[in-house]
């Protein structure tokens, strides 16, 4: 976990195809959330002749259906146990993803009979109504439900790995707020109060509240190893340039203008 693009490395690997050439840039970071374990988005942009341009090629690494059972019933297992979202909706009005009776994380999603990309660029997958499903406790889930993945990286790592089709630059924007997004924060409240001379009860606004960094155990643990937090490559640097008779001038208070 020290250099998570090694993960990509190996799925383009499998595919037979060279780093260097498939890969035009990886940008990744850690976040750490205070009631799990830690998680990493990643970024990954290919050189134009290798990026997936349509339904076809996007369904050779994104899969959002069932798996077969019976022909591949490890992966069958993985998806039941670690892809599946929710259940909520009428099966589950107390899910987390409900608020107030309306879908906050837009599942269940619709039924595809072929994965698309619609008019404002975003991809629609495949979700065939073939009745398959899968039981969850008392709701029974279908193709609506299955969080997208690809199934070389499920085998390999038996983890809860979302991948998506990213061609939108609001995505982009998303992925890269949590590089700069700074340290979990917690505000700690100590209620104290002291009687004044009158025995009216004073309160310490000021000291009442605190902000603190949160730190939980698994950021420290990686923090002491020490892995990676972020990663990307090629790596970029801002740097400032002057231009030919833009200099910058900075006038006083009492200055004449």
């Amino acid at each position: 976990m020290s250099n998570l693009y090694q993960v990509f490395l190996s799925y383009f690997s499998h595919c037979y195809l060279i780093y260097t050439v498939s890969f035009c840039s990886i940008i990744y970071t850690i976040e750490f959330q205070k009631r799990g374990l830690p998680h990493a988005h990643i970024l990954v942009f290919l050189y134009p002749e290798y990026r997936y341009t349509n339904g076809k090629s996007i369904d050779k690494v994104i899969c959002a259906e069932i798996p077969d059972k019976d022909e591949d019933p490890r992966l069958f297992d993985i998806v039941s146990s670690l892809m599946i979202h929710g259940p909520c909706g009428d099966q589950n009005k107390n899910s987390p993803c409900m608020d107030n009776g309306r879908y906050t994380k837009r599942y269940p999603k619709k039924y595809a009979a072929e994965t698309i990309i619609d008019d404002e660029g975003y991809p629609v997958y495949r979700r065939r109504d073939n009745g398959v499903f899968i039981e969850k406790g008392n709701a029974y889930v279908d193709n609506r439900y299955v969080v997208p993945y690809n199934k070389y990286l499920l085998l390999r790592y038996n983890a809860h790995i979302n991948v998506e089709w990213c061609n939108q630059s609001r995505s982009i924007k998303y992925l890269f707020k949590y590089v700069n997004k700074g340290h979990d924060r917690v505000t700690v409240a100590f209620y104290t109060a002291g009687s004044g001379s009158d025995n009216s009860v004073t309160v310490d606004e000021i000291k009442m509240y605190y902000d603190c960094r949160y730190l939980s155990a698994c950021e420290s643990a990686w923090r002491i190893f020490p892995f990676d937090i972020n990663y990307r490559e090629p790596s970029v640097q801002r740097l400032s340039f002057h231009l030919e008779d833009e200099q910058s001038v900075i006038y006083g208070d009492d200055d004449d203008l």
